[in-house]
């Protein structure tokens, strides 16, 4: 894990084990905020210990901006009397599959063994939910896409968006829905953040922000005609496979090895999907 200061009152955390998954921590005059955790319990405890120690402040908050895993897990780490945060159905579905995927994730690696599911304790479903913490304003959106439940969090005072996995270094939808993602997108540019914290990969910086979103808004409609084409020229599984990540403008680089498999289950979910409907 390595950490970076996005600015006076905010630390980023980055897990170089699981994917460049990210945590965000905002400093404010209530106490620390912590939005997401990295996945394994070590890294968890390294940033709950880091933020003590290096702020001598208390924990005021938790926010989770969707129900995956990696970013769920590390919440365990923080203290019990905390509120946790987050979209309802982010809180129905922890509470669904939450303990049945942990116990998958134990039987893989015992390394999982102290984890504890934290569902939201604090739900919102539509509109958006105002967080004030003294002079500091976090403005919680949904920014469905990747996942039903994604949510955004928009710190007025710094302009910096927190996308949780709406935005991320390969746009990732195999859990979620094509043209919400593109939606959500949309919707960021719009909002025009100058500063954008994905759910993976580098913070995007002021200047960027607008490139970045129009090059995953490319990366998704090249992923849509690909599954379009696929299945009008009747393309087998290997054939599919075989279709490169750079030829829809994103590069490998980022996410690693993981990056073509993530890139080729987004072309096989349009794939399904479109053939369901046929």
């Amino acid at each position: 894990m390595y950490w970076e200061r996005v600015s006076e009152k905010i630390f980023l955390f980055t897990s170089d084990r699981y994917a460049l998954v990210n945590s965000v921590a905002v400093i404010t005059e209530r106490g620390i905020v912590v939005i997401d955790a990295l996945p394994f319990p070590d890294e968890a405890k390294q940033i709950a210990r880091f933020l003590e120690l290096r702020t001598q402040m208390d924990f005021y908050q938790l926010i989770l901006t969707h129900h995956h895993m990696d970013h769920v897990y590390g919440l365990f780490a923080f203290p019990e009397h905390l509120n946790v945060i987050g979209h309802s159905l982010c809180r129905e579905k922890l509470l669904e599959i939450g303990d049945i995927s942990l116990e998958e994730a134990r039987r893989a690696d015992p390394v999982f063994e102290e984890v504890r599911i934290r569902p939201p304790t604090i739900t919102f479903d539509t509109g958006e939910l105002i967080l004030g913490a003294g002079k500091q304003t976090f403005r919680l959106l949904s920014l469905p896409g990747h996942t039903p439940d994604n949510i955004g969090v928009f710190l007025e005072e710094e302009e910096l968006l927190i996308a949780g996995d709406a935005v991320m270094a390969i746009p990732i939808i195999a859990d979620g829905d094509w043209a919400q993602a593109i939606n959500t997108l949309k919707i960021i540019k719009e909002m025009a953040p100058d500063t954008l914290v994905q759910g993976h990969g580098e913070v995007i910086l002021r200047g960027e922000v607008q490139v970045m979103l129009d090059k995953y808004i490319h990366y998704l409609e090249c992923v849509y005609e690909y599954a379009e084409k696929a299945l009008k020229q009747g393309y087998d599984r290997k054939e599919i496979w075989n279709i490169p990540l750079e030829s829809c403008g994103l590069e490998r680089v980022p996410l690693g090895v993981a990056s073509h498999r993530l890139h080729i289950a987004n072309i096989l979910s349009i794939y399904e999907k479109l053939k369901a409907e046929k």
